[in-house]
């Protein structure tokens, strides 16, 4: 097959990343071939000379981000050896790589995920993809379990677990972007996997972490995203955030509230330590407790803790509905001005209003004009 010229597959990659920006902020339904113009600083005219359609721009766009991430650990894999472990290590280092574990990329993976069922070619390209990252997986776990002589573990359950794992921490991400940073995702990891591998992985296991490791576990802020590390006590920083969840909960606890920790602790599961951890404001629910939270008490919780939140998406919604009222008041203007026809009048369109009878001498004086 012929290359593309250097300039267009220049252009192309342009429009690809663009529409990325563009799913990541807008979502998937709402972007147009306008709104990734615009992010590529290019016409609208100019994208259809590369892309015809907004389905093939995303057609392309999910085989460039299924592309990058087969790549990537594919990449970390050959690097790794030949040693199981390492290659393990080497396929968390890739899904937890800063490449791949951002929201941005989290926001498009999951949108084309949920258009798969609808779009024969995303349910392919998706379905392919995994089936390729699932054989790798549970063929290095099946390898592993014989190196170490591993008694009765199922390499299947073991890959899906791993998998599922990796995909929930991804879902956090999307959900909170201040959940979970690369390097406690990586941990998590590494936990699971001690528990199943210890002769290969139980330098993981709780209290016996690498120092390196157990240093980023007890500082994350070194690896949190600079506008996170950099928000202080402002309105949307982590310590103000986590006062509003402690004063929330503290209004539904006893006294104040119907619930004792201790039944707090039992509905969503966890333990009472981790509550009164939440409560000292020292650490908050990652976002799949968060929803059991959300479900158990009333809804009002969710205004009380994420108040400016909810604020903040109260005006971005009035701005935005202004601003489109605003744009549809300027597009009657100018259709009044290309037809001035009043809205139901059942003239064709292009003939001009038909005008009062004249007189003769009103035809007359016309002609002598």
């Amino acid at each position: 097959m012929a290359r593309l010229n250097p300039v267009k597959e220049t252009r192309q990659l342009q429009l690809i990343e663009a529409t990325i920006a563009t799913i990541g902020r807008r979502g998937y339904a709402a972007t147009t071939l306008s709104h990734v113009a615009s992010a590529a600083g290019m016409s609208p005219g100019i994208v259809n000379f590369y892309f015809r359609t907004k389905e093939q721009l995303l057609a392309a766009t999910l085989e460039f981000i299924a592309g990058e991430y087969e790549s990537s650990w594919r990449t970390q894999l050959a690097a790794a050896g030949d040693s199981p472990a390492a290659q393990l290590e080497a396929m968390i280092e890739a899904d937890f790589s800063p490449g791949i574990f951002t929201r941005e990329k989290m926001t498009v993976w999951y949108a084309f995920w949920a258009e798969a069922p609808n779009q024969p070619l995303y349910e392919t390209l998706v379905s392919e993809l995994e089936q390729r990252y699932w054989s790798e997986t549970r063929g290095i776990v099946d390898r592993l379990i014989a190196e170490g002589g591993y008694k009765g573990l199922d390499p299947d359950a073991v890959a899906h677990g791993l998998n599922a794992m990796i995909d929930g921490l991804w879902f956090d991400l999307l959900i909170d972007p201040n959940s979970v940073t690369p390097a406690q995702g990586k941990i998590i990891c590494r936990l699971y996997l001690s528990g199943i591998f210890p002769k290969h992985f139980g330098q993981y296991a709780a209290g016996g972490a690498p120092a390196a490791v157990a240093a980023v576990e007890a500082a994350p802020h070194l690896e949190r995203p600079v506008e996170e590390a950099t928000e202080g006590t402002d309105a949307f920083g982590r310590a103000a955030h986590r006062k509003r969840l402690s004063a929330a909960l503290r209004r539904r606890l006893q006294p104040q509230g119907r619930l004792t920790i201790k039944e707090l602790a039992a509905g969503i599961g966890v333990t009472t330590d981790t509550v009164q951890n939440w409560l000292n404001e020292s650490t908050e629910p990652s976002s799949w407790l968060l929803g059991r939270l959300l479900a158990m008490l009333d809804p009002a919780f969710f205004v009380e803790a994420f108040g400016p939140t909810v604020d903040a998406m109260r005006r971005r919604f009035e701005t935005r509905l202004t601003a489109e009222r605003e744009a549809a008041e300027k597009d009657r203007a100018i259709l009044t001005e290309i037809d001035p026809r009043p809205a139901n009048s059942d003239l064709p369109a292009g003939d001009p209003a038909r005008p009062a009878e004249r007189g003769p001498e009103d035809s007359g004086s016309s002609r002598q004009s």
